[in-house]
């Protein structure tokens, strides 16, 4: 436990360094200008959005930067040497993620409440966001470990992103109608903000569980089977 502790804060530590954490920070800051300056009704409506383009795009994005950032450095390739499994420098890498994640949540969600009295309960919306994160991150880690470069990686994830955002737009425009909802949850993102949505207002709890399930689904098949044996044949060869 005390070798993986001293990983995760060495990923923080990486993060603050590589000027990730920085950046984060100025997005989340926009969120909550975004927030305060809205009247309560549009502020509601906004923060499952904004929380979830930090769970989702931004996590991956920010991911992505920080492990070609390590590859020059060639610290992936270092941490092979060390008594750590390789899978604990995955994790760690990951909960870095979930950090960022709900740290912004907790900005946005938190000055909502305190602004315009949108209370919420905090607990399930952090599982959603670990969720969403954890989900998000395994697609991106797809992408990040094939692509020869920051810009590949970049193209690549930013398409998918905006297929993921897809349905964001057809469903307020009722292109896709209630019973066809379940096919506007194939995309993770509108997934992930389906469940941070379901926190302000009533939905429907079958889809509610199928959101749920999806998500963790994805990060339960996608880690293990595509992108641990990546990352570890990757750090090998540096």
């Amino acid at each position: 436990m005390r070798r993986f502790l001293h990983l995760y804060v060495g990923e923080l530590r990486r993060l603050i360094k590589y000027k990730i954490v920085f950046f984060s920070l100025l997005v989340s800051l926009i969120w909550v200008a975004i927030v305060v300056l809205s009247d309560k009704t549009t502020a509601v409506a906004l923060v499952p959005t904004l929380i979830g383009m930090d769970a989702g795009m931004m996590s991956i994005i920010l991911l992505g930067a920080s492990f070609y950032f390590e590859k020059q450095e060639g610290t992936i390739h270092s941490l092979l040497v060390s008594p750590v499994p390789v899978a604990q420098v995955l994790l760690a890498k990951v909960l870095s993620a979930i950090s960022a994640g709900l740290v912004s949540m907790l900005m946005v969600a938190g000055l909502a409440w305190i602004v315009h009295g949108a209370a919420v309960s905090f607990g399930w919306m952090a599982l959603v966001v670990i969720v969403m994160v954890a989900s998000h991150t395994a697609i991106g880690y797809v992408f990040i470990l094939i692509s020869k470069d920051f810009m590949s990686m970049l193209v690549r994830i930013m398409g998918v992103l905006l297929l993921f955002y897809v349905p964001a737009i057809l469903v307020p425009l009722g292109i896709i109608t209630e019973e066809w909802l379940w096919v506007a949850l194939l995309s993770p993102t509108y997934a992930g903000s389906f469940l941070l949505e379901s926190l302000y207002k009533t939905v429907s709890s079958g889809l509610l569980a199928f959101a749920a399930l999806y998500l963790t689904a994805i990060a339960g098949v996608i880690y293990p089977l595509a992108v641990y044996p990546r990352f570890l044949r990757i750090a090998v060869e540096g």
